[in-house]
């Protein structure tokens, strides 16, 4: 492997800690698949006793107004990892991320704790009626609260969203913000989402997905 020059990191972090994670063995949850004319993967690690995911990336860039010339796609979702939690929706907490140039392009890396206890919501298939009405309403919640800020996840399947139960109140979390963007209009994004995800959710039948659909609506116009 070349050797690789910091170009970015999280402030705090040692100069040595990218060269860590880009070098720490792992297991592959998603093995490096070659796209956007380089390859990208993730990892999970046993760190300091507790498990993280490392996503590991070379030349993986998206193209925007704002980076015409790349912007690797784990700074990305760095950036809205963020501001998701500046807006108080649930994600993955970040632990480091950092880019490096090498003599084979661009390194870049993720590094975010385990989301403990949660499941998929493709994994919520033996809910009640009332847990299945309390989850629409609080991923109705916050959904409205993401599009409210025009921001669109672009990848909303269901495996994408994250639950867990504390009792009959669900938690709701986000995850895979690689592809998420800003649009000009609140609705654009919510319509996007809302399309995306009534397509490929087997949770709620026509008549619960209202609810989902009522308590979104409510909290995009407040």
């Amino acid at each position: 492997m070349s050797a690789a020059l910091p170009i970015h990191a999280h402030a705090g972090s040692r100069p040595d800690e990218f060269a860590y994670w880009w070098n720490t063995a792992g297991e592959w949850v998603e093995p490096p698949n070659e796209r956007r004319r380089g390859w990208s993967g993730m990892l999970r690690v046993r760190h300091r006793g507790e498990l993280v995911y490392v996503k590991r990336q070379r030349n993986h860039l998206c193209h925007t107004l704002l980076h015409p010339l790349g912007w690797p796609t784990a700074s990305r979702e760095w950036f809205y990892l963020k501001r998701l939690k500046d807006l108080g929706i649930g994600t993955p907490t970040p632990l480091f991320h950092g880019t490096a140039r090498s003599r084979d392009g661009v390194q870049s890396l993720l590094v975010t704790e385990e989301l403990r206890g949660f499941q998929p919501l493709s994994a919520q298939t033996d809910l009640t009626w009332a847990q299945r009405g309390v989850l629409a309403r609080e991923l109705g919640r916050v959904l409205g609260t993401l599009h409210r800020a025009r921001l669109q996840h672009s990848c909303l399947y269901d495996k994408h969203i994250m639950v867990r139960w504390r009792g009959n109140a669900p938690e709701v979390a986000l995850i895979d913000l690689e592809k998420m963007r800003s649009r000009l209009s609140r609705y654009a994004a919510a319509r996007h989402d809302l399309d995306q995800l009534g397509r490929h959710q087997d949770v709620w039948s026509s008549d619960e997905w209202s609810l989902l659909e009522l308590s979104h609506a409510a909290k995009l116009a407040a």
